[in-house]
């Protein structure tokens, strides 16, 4: 059931749970760009983008005291489901927050708050039969402040933290420092970005050389016609990988709803040979609060002795110290693919645990990978053209 915007729904001692719109009650972007903690996908610009994806209406729900201030919010979204269970992912009928985004969950001033309105989610979710209520997050305590909840470790995203400018430098001479080893410890007259040990610095500087002798250079998509030249690119590599690629239409979406505020970028690496500029790789940036995700990213398997991610990376993670960003995301790694988990470890990413909550408690899944039946069936979607794995990729995702 969906309730009108401000109806009471419940009360919880002084606070109630109401679905507030966060297109035009300007109190859901006001409290999310104010949390220290908020991330993109809070944001009304990707909950904007995930209901114009398949004409979905997203629940946003939001704690309030007695004086309508906002304590906590907690976007969902209802799922059709599929049949079938793919490896640790459920794909029931579900409540969730959020489907198709990696991480979102509650967003809360305190814990009292975040139990409330995840209780609510509950009752929400128990009042349509066979629904499961999902939730998508960081926190590792949940479960322990809401009666019935029940956490699943999730895969690990990989984290890097982020040095702030030297105070007083010239950007020239604070990126030449994040360049250099840091040999005098961390005092807080040497803040310097490293990738890993030496080891792995020395392999990136190497690897970003390499492109930079090869003719690849790095600039901000401009225009429409760039988003839609990336995208095929964005197939090939979601080929490659085996995963079922998301619909233009998305990433359209966000292009108009987050890139005009800077909350989103996509950088393509082009090569220049001959006189003539030609586009390799891209990938796309959402950058909000103290973080910035590598969401999605594009390029020809034939292009990655280029070392085209190498120079996207540096540009990306450059970019994000210059604009004061503490934290940089480069996103979920699967269990058997260990050769992502060290190219993300390689620019200094930490593993950092992430857990998916259910209620009712979620049947077990076999870990990422699948077994034999998964090797075949990723073999059979490397074959297929392109524009075949999008038409499928977008039935899949339709009810996910």
């Amino acid at each position: 059931m969906i309730f009108a915007v401000s109806t009471l729904l419940s009360c919880v001692q002084t606070l109630r749970i109401l679905e507030l719109d966060y297109r035009n009650d300007p109190r859901w972007e006001e409290f999310v760009c104010s949390h220290p903690g908020a991330l993109i996908y809070h944001h009304p610009g990707w909950l904007t983008a995930l209901e114009s994806e398949y004409g979905q209406k997203c629940v946003s729900l939001a704690c309030v005291d007695e004086r309508g201030h906002v304590r906590a919010v907690l976007p969902l979204f209802y799922t059709r489901g599929l049949p079938l269970k793919f490896g640790r992912t459920a794909t029931g009928r579900r409540l969730s927050s959020l489907p198709r985004t990696p991480i979102a969950g509650p967003l809360a001033v305190d814990q009292k708050a975040a139990a409330a309105i995840v209780g609510y989610a509950i009752e929400l979710a128990s009042s349509r039969l066979g629904l499961q209520l999902e939730i998508k997050t960081h926190i590792g305590d949940l479960h322990e402040s809401v009666d019935g909840l029940t956490r699943t470790p999730w895969r690990s995203t990989y984290v890097a933290e982020l040095p702030p400018a030297v105070e007083g430098a010239s950007w020239e001479e604070f990126w030449e420092d994040l360049r250099l080893p840091r040999t005098c410890g961390p005092c807080q007259d040497c803040r310097r970005l490293r990738f890993g040990n030496a080891r792995r610095q020395h392999r990136v500087n190497w690897a970003v050389n390499k492109a930079i002798k090869l003719g690849l250079e790095v600039r901000d998509a401009e225009t429409e016609e760039d988003l839609a030249n990336w995208y095929g690119l964005y197939l090939l590599t979601m080929r490659y990988h085996a995963v079922p690629p998301r619909p233009y239409r998305f990433f359209r979406s966000l292009w108009f709803a987050l890139r005009p505020s800077g909350k989103m970028r996509l950088l393509l690496a082009e090569q220049r040979k001959i006189g003539q500029r030609r586009t390799v790789a891209g990938s796309l940036l959402l950058q909000f609060g103290q973080t910035v995700f590598y969401a999605f990213t594009g390029c020809a398997p034939i292009d990655f002795c280029l070392h085209p991610h190498d120079i996207l990376q540096i540009e990306a993670i450059r970019s994000a110290c210059r604009r004061g960003f503490r934290w940089y995301d480069f996103g979920e790694v699967t269990e058997d693919h260990q050769a992502l988990a060290q190219f993300k470890t390689k620019w200094g990413g930490e593993p950092k645990p992430l857990y998916r909550y259910y209620y009712p408690a979620s049947a077990e899944h076999a870990p990422d990978g699948g077994g034999r039946f998964a090797s075949v069936a990723r073999k059979m979607w490397r074959s297929l053209p392109p524009k075949a794995t999008e038409i499928l990729g977008d039935l899949i995702y339709r009810h996910l």
